[in-house]
């Protein structure tokens, strides 16, 4: 299933691809008009994303993660500094299977995060139109990785569904491993080195008129980032301690339907 390859970034050359990829560039959620709403990007995360935190060489992409002092932006200025990107407005894709391989420091407050939303809120603002996390890990467990599913309804009425994998024995996310996600009509897939982890196939909406399957029947883009600190480990945010920089290494991403 799903074998056709629609769509593939090996992060050739020495820059990143413009074509694929947007950069973002803060530590606040903006409204439609660019107006703060939120900082920490709704979760209490503590970097600045720029664009220039990242590189593009020997075919991989390298966000790379600084201790340093950030521009100042809505009266907030963050001890360190990330970058961010997405495929918002220059592909989606409803259905389907997404592979890539990564690897990224560890330590407290490390937040890797390869994941999905979808190209048009349809059915309303986060987290009604949903949110698929292909792949999350906390820094201070380098042996777990996690895949989520936000739905329900529009926060603080949303929920999720949240599956953990510990990897073998003598390996972590330092080390390179190809993360899957298979993504059906009914069901929601997880697989670490061909290994599938989880599946989900039970979600719903507080709003009676949004029927399964929505809200993950639409097209939904790619995002990919690395924060520091936040609400996913609040028990290591207040403790941040990896060897900085801190790098978040993606070999390829590849999507199949």
């Amino acid at each position: 299933m799903y074998e056709t390859l629609i769509w593939e970034e090996t992060f050739p050359g020495c820059s990143l691809n413009e074509h694929n990829w947007n950069r973002r560039v803060g530590n606040w959620q903006l409204s439609s008009d660019g107006q703060p709403v939120v900082p920490g990007w709704g979760n209490q995360e503590q970097q600045y994303y720029t664009p220039n935190n990242l590189e593009v060489s020997d075919g991989t992409l390298k966000i790379i993660a600084r201790q340093e002092e950030a521009p100042e932006q809505f009266g907030i200025r963050c001890p360190y500094t990330s970058a961010r990107i997405d495929t918002h407005g220059k592909f989606s894709f409803q259905y389907g299977r997404v592979a890539f391989r990564a690897r990224c420091s560890v330590g407290n407050g490390i937040w890797p995060a390869v994941w999905m939303l979808p190209e048009d809120s349809v059915y309303g603002p986060w987290a009604a139109s949903g949110e698929i996390d292909i792949f999350e890990a906390k820094g201070r467990l380098p042996q777990s990785v996690f895949g989520t599913i936000h739905f329900g309804g529009v926060c603080p009425q949303n929920t999720h569904t949240e599956n953990q994998a510990q990897l073998p024995d003598g390996q972590g996310i330092d080390q390179f491993h190809i993360y899957e996600l298979i993504w059906e009509p009914d069901s929601i897939s997880w697989l670490i080195d061909g290994v599938p982890y989880a599946k989900v196939n039970q979600w719903d909406s507080i709003d009676q008129r949004i029927k399964y399957p929505a809200p993950f029947d639409q097209p939904f883009y790619l995002l990919v980032n690395l924060a520091i600190g936040g609400s996913f480990d609040l028990e290591s945010a207040q403790n941040i301690t990896p060897q900085f920089p801190a790098i978040f290494e993606i070999d390829y991403i590849r999507v199949y339907q």
